[in-house]
């Protein structure tokens, strides 16, 4: 029997949730119909059918990412699942093929995942292109961070604060590339923290929100002398006075609980306020992966460096997506990128590869050295560098 993929429809709602529990959960567990209405919404997922049975699922949040200051429309790829007795048949190739088209015709020139098997997805056209720079930090090392220098009221999170947080957020993001941009209601939600699960305070300054941390609470380990764990979800801060009143809220949970994990580049500020030691590598090294949907529509989405001024032929290989496909001319002039179909394809490169120099992740000059960019020479190579270099692309926000 033929497998159809389509639009998942309200009649679909417990089998798409089987699946994802056949993926992913080690204890299933039962449908919760008000949970999955206030998640994507439907036309924003796709299932494999055979037959009458649904055999595999994924869904797309409406996202954008930074990259060179701007928004660039991200589909947020997630709960990729497919039925066990249904794996390696195909399904989750027909669904990545399907959904690349989806969100071309919705405008998201970019897409990015964080894999469960890099191998399907690069295969895909999907490559490492950013990290999730994960940490675990013993609760007592907050305790000694140093008071705000002026008078910052904490409160937890309400409704109407939707639209002041998702401002901050923007103002904090754009000039780290590779954050999200949380375009939909839907996503913009997960910045007041879910109740029930997480809790979510903000910080004020002469009643301006300055300031957002959402918490969320887990199981001490086996043996240890807390009595749970804390996950910072979001740590937002416009000035270092918010972000320290905030995590002195956290340290305030010591020592009923010992530690905390959070997401935090190198250069943040923290880092310069704590042991070179007490900052320690956590979870499961998660990086994410980022593939161009439309690589004329991503190179234009995005803003470049006044000073570039650069020309690269290139000739992409992209089996998904024909029209990415092929040679093409890179021209940055004036901060503003084209990519155009023609000129001598000298840099050949896949999809993926083009991906992880959009993003700033990978180095052209390494690249040429492991023999990735054939046909690149030095003048290319300094295109490319001058044209994607930036600080290391990293994100805050995990889907």
């Amino acid at each position: 029997m033929a497998l159809e993929v389509r639009t998942a429809r309200d009649e679909d709602r417990e089998a798409m949730h089987h699946v994802g529990q056949q993926g992913f959960a080690a204890r299933p567990a039962d449908y919760d119909e008000k949970s999955d209405r206030s998640a994507t919404p439907l036309d924003r997922r796709l299932v494999a059918v055979e037959g009458e049975r649904i055999v595999g699922r994924l869904a797309v949040w409406e996202l954008g990412q930074w990259f060179g200051g701007r928004q660039v429309p991200m589909g947020g790829i997630g709960g990729v699942a497919v039925a066990p007795d249904f794996r390696g048949k195909g399904v989750a190739t027909a669904l990545l093929h399907q959904v690349v088209a989806a969100m071309r015709e919705r405008g998201e020139v970019l897409s990015t995942l964080y894999p469960m098997n890099h191998t399907l997805y690069r295969r895909h056209g999907w490559e490492t292109a950013g990290s999730y720079p994960e940490q675990s930090l013993d609760l007592r090392a907050l305790t000694a961070l140093p008071k705000p220098s002026r008078q910052i009221d904490i409160r937890p999170t309400a409704e109407g604060d939707l639209l002041a947080v998702s401002r901050l957020h923007e103002d904090v993001s754009r000039d780290e590339p590779g954050n999200v941009f949380h375009g939909s209601v839907f996503a913009a939600r997960r910045l007041l923290g879910y109740a029930g699960i997480q809790e979510g305070y903000v910080a004020e300054t002469d009643g301006a929100v300055t300031g957002l941390l959402i918490l969320t609470r887990s199981d001490a380990p086996k043996g240890d002398q807390g009595f749970y764990t804390l996950s910072i979800n979001q740590l937002v801060a416009a000035d270092l006075d918010s972000e320290l009143a905030l995590l002195r809220l956290v340290a305030a949970h010591y020592p009923v609980a010992r530690e905390v994990t959070l997401v935090v580049p190198p250069h943040a500020a923290l880092t310069t306020l704590l042991g070179e030691r007490d900052l320690r590598p956590a979870g499961q090294g998660w990086s994410w992966m980022t593939r161009l949907v439309d690589a004329a529509g991503a190179v234009a989405a995005r803003s470049y460096a006044a000073e570039v001024d650069v020309e690269v032929h290139l000739d992409i290989e992209d089996s998904v997506a024909p029209w990415n496909a092929g040679p093409h001319v890179l021209r940055v002039k004036d901060g503003q990128g084209l990519l155009e179909p023609g000129g001598r394809g000298d840099v050949r490169l896949g999809i993926g590869r083009l991906a992880s120099l959009y993003t700033g992740w990978a180095a052209p000059r390494r690249l040429a050295r492991l023999g990735l960019l054939p046909g690149a020479g030095e003048q290319d190579l300094l295109g490319l560098d001058r044209t994607f270099s930036s600080r290391t692309p990293w994100s805050r926000d995990f889907f």
